[in-house]
């Protein structure tokens, strides 16, 4: 007999004794995975390098590992030099992309570990995606090799085995996908408190290079450009765009101030995302960061209000916005850093970096959804028609030495259509 739940719950029954073809899926096609191809840096100084993906198999994640030889223990001023958490991340200054015939864009280094960093599913998790990026290391530490890898969160890829984005078909395509990969001055990277000359071996990598993760088809005849007249029809390959993110400095007082963002593209706008830089941290020097380089410290607002045409989406006072966050997703907003403290740290301090919560802030449009199951679901967010939104009552936790900017991230829904050889991106 039918229990009354039964009766006015909707919902097919679903059998969780025996396996059926509702709780058993299998892959259609049988693929394989490897890592095998890797392309060196073309320039271990400040510089471009590119990486270029053939127009052959499934491309999954792009990973980039770079090193720095050790120093010797003669090194003047060994016990003056320090190395940030996460220091490959701020290595990168910028990072182009170019799907087949698509337009490029472009993110920074700090929106690639933010993308990143979104992706993972336990604050565990970004904590090591930080230190895997790179650990803080200073003195002594310095004369082992410093090695680190961080992964290129582009559209096409998730950084996590969780809800896994399906590999880029780039079988699908005439052309080949474009990397160009921006670093800034490794020397630029060092804490320098001793006032002697940094050494030249910090000058440049010891090696860099690219490495992909691909998805291949144990036979050739399943891809969907043998299969499909793609020449007629298209496949659409759902993703997440994020938008080149702007930089706004702030007033220097802890008064409610208020900002506008602007320069939005059409389309649907699934959140903002935004985190606050203390320039006191991020201030260098030719020779190196002289008052502590911190440049993963990511603070977020006391308070904050977005507005959109009059209407509040989301107001955030008093630090209750880490909360919301924490209840939309599957973790805080925020990961673990180790820091020099700012001012003028002495070889002492380098030594013994301080712990730090660094943090970020998701302003959402688009309902909750925390979708750790391999679909792929499209949850409507706002379309910016008139290119206008306020942030009000935007408060800085303290006054900074140097100053406050604010780094401000447009996260859209976005699908990648692939037809006639080529792709692009329709918002």
């Amino acid at each position: 007999m039918a229990s009354v739940q039964e009766m006015v719950r909707p919902g097919e029954p679903l059998d969780l004794y025996y396996y059926s073809g509702e709780t058993s899926k299998k892959a259609a096609f049988p693929t394989t995975q490897n890592t095998k191809y890797q392309v060196n840096f073309s320039n271990l100084g400040a510089g471009t390098s590119s990486f270029l993906f053939p127009p052959q198999n499934g491309l999954q994640d792009i990973v980039v590992t770079v090193q720095f030889a050790g120093l010797p223990n003669t090194t003047p001023g060994l016990q003056g030099l320090a190395l940030p958490a996460g220091w490959a991340w701020a290595l990168v200054k910028s990072c182009a992309f170019r799907y087949g015939g698509t337009s490029q864009f472009v993110l920074t280094g700090d929106q690639l570990l933010q993308n990143a960093l979104r992706d993972q599913t336990s604050r565990t998790s970004c904590d090591d995606i930080v230190n895997l990026g790179g650990n803080y290391a200073s003195g002594t530490d310095l004369v082992n090799t410093q090695t680190a890898s961080i992964v290129l969160r582009l559209p096409h890829a998730s950084a996590s085995g969780v809800n896994k984005s399906l590999p880029f078909p780039t079988d699908c395509l005439t052309q080949q996908c474009q990397v160009l990969l921006e670093i800034n001055p490794p020397a630029s990277l060092w804490t320098n408190v001793t006032g002697a000359p940094l050494p030249l071996a910090v000058s440049q990598l010891s090696q860099g290079y690219f490495q992909c993760q691909q998805v291949m088809f144990n036979n050739m005849g399943d891809s969907l450009a043998r299969r499909v007249d793609l020449s007629s029809k298209a496949y659409a390959f759902p993703c997440e765009f994020v938008q080149q993110k702007s930089q706004i400095a702030l007033l220097n007082n802890v008064a409610p101030q208020t900002v506008v963002l602007s320069g939005f593209r059409a389309g649907s706008v699934k959140s903002i995302q935004i985190w606050l830089t203390d320039l006191t941290d991020v201030q260098t020097s030719s020779s190196g960061a002289t008052t502590g380089y911190n440049p993963n410290k990511f603070l977020v607002p006391t308070s904050v209000e977005m507005l959109y045409a009059g209407d509040i989406y989301a107001k955030y006072d008093n630090g209750v916005g880490q909360l919301f966050n924490l209840l939309n997703g599957n973790k805080a907003s925020a990961f673990d850093l180790a820091i020099v403290n700012s001012g003028a740290p002495s070889a002492t301090v380098l030594n013994n970096p301080t712990p730090f919560l660094s943090q970020w802030l998701e302003l959402p449009f688009a309902q909750p959804l925390c979708d750790e199951d391999a679909h792929y679901i499209l949850v409507h967010g706002r379309a910016i028609t008139n290119g206008i939104i306020n942030l009000n009552n935007l408060v800085v936790p303290y006054v900074s030495a140097q100053g406050w900017q604010l780094n401000v991230s447009y996260v859209y829904n976005s699908t990648l259509l692939f037809s006639q050889g080529s792709v692009d991106y329709v918002f």
